[in-house]
Formats: C-alpha cells, sequence, structure tokens
C-alpha cells in the first residue's frame, strides 16, 4: 500500500529571465510502516521535494507532475484542500530549527498552533494536548512556557517534532532532523522516528548525514542536481553503491564504520538554470545552463540530454554527454547510468602459476570494479604479486581466464600488446630496482610512451611527461629533469616511478608495495597523492601491500592471500571489522600487537585442504583434507573460503 505516491514531479523557480530547475521528473513512493531515505549533495532538491508535498512552495515555483496521499492530488490542489491536510495528514519537522519558530511566541503555544487551525481544537485543549506531548519528547512543563532562544538546540528539535506529531499525521517529512545535534540528543531523536514508523506513519527523511540514513532508512533515494541517480536498499549505501555519484558521496562522508581517508567528488556542481539567449533574428533562445565554480556561459552549458553527473564522473563515457539516460533496473537497485552502474574493469577466473613443482598461485578468481582501490594482503609468499602481475599483464598464467574492459586479454595481447600496455600502469616493488639508472629523469618517464605510442612527437612527449611529474608533485624544472635515480631520495624516486605508471594516461594502476621502504611521513603524502589522483583521474588501483593500516585507509575492498590462495574478499569495513576467516583475524591481531610471537607461524602450506589449517585453533578434519568452497556473507559482498567461517 503506497501512502504517497510521487509521480514525474518537476519543479522550477522562475524569475524574468531564468528558471531555476530544482526537481526534474522525481518519482518515489512513501510507504506505511517504512523511511525512505533521501540523500544527495546541497542543492540537489530535497528540501523542495518535501515543501512542495507540504504546499509550502514559493509563488514563483511552476510544479509539474503529480504528488498523491492516498490518491489525493495534492499538485494543483487548493489553500482550503491543503489547510485539510497539513499537519492532520501529512506533517514536515523543517531544517534550521530554530528559524522556523516565532522568537515572540512561547513553545507550548507553536506546537498547539496546529491543533487550533487545522483540527479546530479550542485554545485551552490545544495547550493541554501540547504539554503531554512535549512531556512525552523529554520537554517538562517548566520548559514548554518558554521562548525559542531559551532552548537549546537539541531542546528545538523535539519542540519541532512534538509540532510535527501532534495532530498523528499518517506521513511525516523529516528535513535534516538530526542536523548540529550531539550524539545523545541524535539517538533520542532516532528512536523517536522510529517508534513513527513502526506506529505504521510513512516517513521521507531528508538527511545529509548517511550514517543516519544507513541505519533508519529502508530505502535511499539518490539526488543530483534535481534527478534520481539510484534507488537502493539502505544497506547498500556504503556497501555496494551501483553509480559513481553513490560510491562518491559515501568515499566523502565521516562514517564511524568505514576507515578509508575521506574522499570526495571531483569538481563542483551547484544547481541548474534555464535561461534565454537572444539570436540573431530577435527571438530568445532557451537552453539549460550548469552554474557552479568556474561557469560561464562559453564553458559552463550542460548537454540538453546527456546525464548530469558525466562533467564530474570519472568513469564518463563519451556518449553520456550525448544520450537521454533513464532510470533503469538494477537487482534490487534502480539506477540512472548508461554504463547500468560501475562496471567491471578486470576479471579474473581461475587463473593459476607454477614454477616447477612449486605452485604460486592456485586456481584463482577475482573482480574490479571501475574506480574503485582493491587491496591484496597476506604473509611474504602468499601469491599477491604473482597475482598482482598476471593482473597487470606482466604474467601469463598457466590457466584461467583474463578479461579486461569487455575483452581477452589474452587475445589482446596477442594482437595489440602495446595498446592494452597503455591502459595499464604498474608500479614495481623496489622503486631503486625498478628504473634503469643510466637514464634521466625525463627519459625513465619517457620510457613507455617511446614503447608504446613510438609515433609520438617530442613535443607532446615533452608535454605529457612535465604533465605526469606535475600529478605526483614533483619538479619539471630542467635541473630536476636531468638527474640520475641514484640522485633523488626514495621518497622522489617512488614519486618517479608513479609517474611512469600514470604517463600513458592508463585506467588501472597496479602498485606493488609502492610504500614499504618509505618513513612514515613521506609515505602519508605519497598515500594522500595516489587517493587525490584516483579522484581526479578515476583510476581502478589494484595495490599490494603488506601493511594492514595502509590498507584500511585507502581500500574499497580487502582480498587476503595464504599460500598462493584468496582465502577472505570483501569491503574493507568488514574484514577489518568483522573478519570471517581465522587467518584474517591473526593478521589483524598480529598488526595490532594482540599476538604472542612465539604463536605465529609464518607461511602456509600446498596441500589440497585448507592452507591455514596447520595453524588454525578451529581446524577439523575437513579443513585438514579439502580445500573450502566459497561462502557468501553480506548478500554476497564478502566471501570467504572457510569450513567453519567465524560468525
Amino acid at each position: 500500500m503506497v501512502k504517497v505516491a510521487i509521480d514525474n514531479l518537476s519543479v522550477t523557480y522562475r524569475t524574468k529571465d531564468h528558471a531555476l530547475l530544482a526537481l526534474d521528473q522525481v518519482c518515489l513512493n512513501l510507504v506505511p510502516g517504512r523511511i525512505t531515505g533521501l540523500v544527495g549533495e546541497s542543492g540537489s532538491g530535497k528540501t523542495t521535494l518535501g515543501k512542495c508535498l507540504m504546499g509550502l512552495l514559493p509563488d514563483n515555483a511552476e510544479v509539474k507532475g503529480s504528488a498523491r496521499l492516498d490518491g489525493q492530488e495534492i499538485v494543483g490542489a487548493n489553500e482550503n484542500s491543503l489547510n485539510q491536510i497539513r499537519w492532520a495528514r501529512i506533517a514536515m519537522l523543517f531544517q534550521n530549527g530554530v528559524a522556523n519558530l516565532n522568537p515572540v511566541h512561547r513553545i507550548v503555544d507553536q506546537v498547539a498552533e496546529p491543533l487550533i487551525q487545522h483540527g479546530g481544537a479550542e485554545k485551552r485543549e490545544a495547550e493541554l494536548r501540547a504539554r503531554e506531548r512535549l512531556e512525552r519528547l523529554g520537554l517538562p512543563a517548566s520548559q514548554a512556557g518558554r521562548f525559542p532562544h531559551e532552548l537549546s538546540g537539541g531542546e528545538i528539535q523535539r519542540a519541532l517534532l512534538a509540532m510535527a506529531l501532534i495532530m498523528n499525521p499518517e506521513a511525516l517529512i523529516l528535513d535534516e532532523p538530526t542536523a548540529g545535534l550531539d550524539v545523545m540528543t541524535k539517538s533520542f531523536v532516532s528512536r523517536i522516528l522510529l517508534e513513527a514508523r513502526d506506529q505504521g506513519k510513512a516517513l521521507l527523511l531528508i538527511t545529509h548525514d548517511l550514517d543516519l540514513a544507513k541505519t533508519m532508512a529502508d530505502d535511499l533515494v539518490m539526488l543530483y542536481l534535481g534527478q534520481v541517480m539510484e534507488t537502493l536498499p539502505a544497506g547498500d549505501l556504503l556497501m555496494n553503491p551501483l553509480h559513481p555519484y553513490t560510491l562518491a558521496l559515501g568515499r566523502s562522508y565521516p562514517s564511524l564504520e568505514i576507515h578509508r581517508d575521506l574522499g570526495g567528488i571531483r569538481g563542483d556542481a551547484f544547481y541548474r538554470v534555464i535561461h534565454r539567449h537572444a539570436e540573431n533574428n530577435g527571438g530568445l533562445r532557451p537552453h539549460a545552463h550548469v552554474i557552479g565554480a568556474g561557469s560561464s556561459h562559453a564553458n559552463g552549458h550542460s548537454p540538453p540530454k546527456g546525464c548530469l553527473f558525466q562533467p564530474r564522473c570519472t568513469q564518463a563515457l563519451p556518449e553520456c554527454a550525448e544520450k537521454a539516460v533513464e532510470l533503469t533496473q538494477a537487482g534490487t537497485h534502480q539506477v540512472r547510468c548508461l554504463r547500468g552502474g560501475i562496471a567491471t574493469q578486470l576479471e579474473l577466473e581461475h587463473v593459476g602459476k607454477r614454477y616447477g613443482d612449486r605452485t604460486a598461485l592456485g586456481p584463482t578468481s577475482l573482480f574490479l570494479r571501475a574506480g574503485e582501490i582493491f587491496c591484496l594482503v597476506g604473509e611474504t609468499g602468499s601469491g599477491k604479486t604473482t597475482l598482482g602481475m598476471i593482473a597487470a599483464g606482466v604474467l601469463q598464467p598457466d590457466q584461467g581466464r583474463r578479461v579486461f574492459e569487455g575483452r581477452d586479454m589474452d587475445q589482446w595481447i596477442k594482437g595489440e600488446y602495446r595498446s592494452l600496455a597503455r591502459k595499464i600502469g604498474v608500479v614495481y616493488q623496489n622503486p631503486a630496482e625498478a628504473v634503469s639508472h643510466r637514464f634521466s629523469v625525463f627519459d625513465i618517464v619517457a620510457e613507455p610512451i617511446k614503447i608504446q605510442e613510438p609515433l609520438r612527437d617530442k613535443e607532446e612527449i615533452q608535454k605529457r611527461v612535465l604533465r605526469a611529474l606535475s600529478d605526483v608533485h614533483l619538479s619539471t624544472e630542467p635541473d630536476f629533469l636531468g638527474r640520475y635515480a641514484h640522485e633523488l631520495n626514495m621518497g622522489a624516486l617512488q614519486r618517479l616511478c608513479i609517474a611512469r605508471a600514470l604517463v600513458s594516461q592508463p585506467s588501472l594502476v597496479v602498485a606493488d608495495e609502492p610504500t614499504s621502504s618509505l618513513d612514515p611521513s613521506v609515505q602519508a603524502k605519497v598515500l594522500k597523492m595516489m587517493l587525490d589522483l584516483q579522484i581526479e583521474k578515476g583510476l581502478t588501483m589494484l595495490f599490494i601491500t603488506h601493511d594492514l593500516g595502509v590498507a584500511r585507509k585507502i581500500s574499497d575492498r580487502i582480498g587476503v592471500m595464504l599460500a598462493g590462495r584468496l582465502v577472505e574478499v570483501g569491503p574493507t569495513v568488514q574484514i577489518m571489522g568483522r573478519p570471517a576467516h581465522p587467518y584474517t583475524r591473526l593478521l589483524i591481531a598480529s598488526a595490532g600487537g594482540r599476538v604472542q610471537s612465539s604463536s605465529v607461524r609464518p607461511g602456509g602450506s600446498n596441500h589440497e585442504g585448507c592452507p591455514f589449517a596447520a595453524r588454525c585453533d578451529r581446524v577439523q578434519q575437513p579443513c585438514k583434507e579439502v580445500f573450502p568452497e566459497q561462502v557468501r556473507l553480506q548478500e554476497g559482498r564478502h566471501r570467504v573460503w572457510c569450513h567453519f567461517p567465524v560468525e
């Protein structure tokens, strides 16, 4: 049963020559007993949607589409009709609490006002019911008679909640209900909202707080410049986003669960306007215009049909700027993306590698999503580098299949190796051994271009070399360009290797222990630089490291390797917070100094059973005989190869 049905709702704020397009054909349903979260950057249209449902938009707002409360149309309804449903059937908790209260009226009088204005109650009865409601929300009688300026932010929010709930409405619109509140007050407000949901009310939760959205909402709607980019179950917000915008927004939020350093979304976009220019014939031509940082009539025009997020999207295709994109179903998600969401860039299927009678890598399957950072961790000799070099196309596997950007990698290597090599940059372990000491800085960085693109002219080569050096914050002065590797410190040498990996403008970078020999200060700078590059260029990274602290800070997902096998793969928050394989738990405990050194025995066996069986305190007979089948946790996002995974 749908309580509020929103269908192709568009809102335009008009002035004499311009029109701000705040909502663009938004569709969503509010269902009794469920919380729908509305999430997006400032200016995405969230508050406009809430006020539209209340019939509280300003006079210059032009509304198209439909919004129905139990079949009753709200859009275009007259004031008398709206007054019958406001507060009584649908109520709103407004953003910026104290600004929405009258400073010269007592709190109790303002909470009672909906009962008098919309419920026909007598003043005495209304005040009594208002005091009872305030008491239930933790505001005693002594507070009820005060004025807004005499209350704290948390008390103001409780008063606004009391006002919204006073007539027991069927639907609630909550615009940033916990903004600016301390954690205890936030917890109290959240509990009240959950109680309202359990009473069968339909709730629309408008918020920037992604933790609140994830934990309280049942479903989420991602808004960008007035358009719905993705709808998804709330639990997938930080674990399994499909749209690049949802992924980038999640990386921007300082969640207590997420350890990854904050990322962000490249560029800015504030709002869209539709305005007119005079043409030669004297008429006016309407067109869309994105207003953002540095926008102008020369460079800020938005394509009339392309994806609105395309200018900031690191995974955009050329056609994203031209083709209209509709919301399409993708499992439990709906996504507005020409690619159908974040694409799988690299897929390895049962790849393996042997050296004589030694198995360096057992049959291993792995996929990398475009734009993610995937960390491989494990002890020395676990097969991390072997898997990384197979992924990079440097090593040929003895078995299995590799697919890169939808093409068979082995066939690609045989036919057009240079074109593949341009797409995959490699940062090798030990930078001092990875470069020729007979080459200057310039020649080291230029080498991939000269090999992979031999027809490039000198001017273009120089331009790209200088750009790559600048990207990694190295000097582009002639004196530095002429230096040799032995003249550089380890931090500069590592950056040089990264510049060489980036100079061909790859879409995938395989980095093998790129910070292992650096001091903490330089390591931090290199990691921040790599994260910044990933955000700006949309790089996919396969990052190999022994350092679990580094993996925790930079990765979206982690794969744990032991004796040539993947034993656990999942979102970083799951691997670090709730590891399911005993080996992963041992690694994390060892990194934190919580394991006696005498109990840690490196290595693992290559027998048919689990390679960790000899060291596992949970071992049983099947562990010694058969390598475990894959077990899927968290709806498949978290995978573990263990007969008896830790619950």
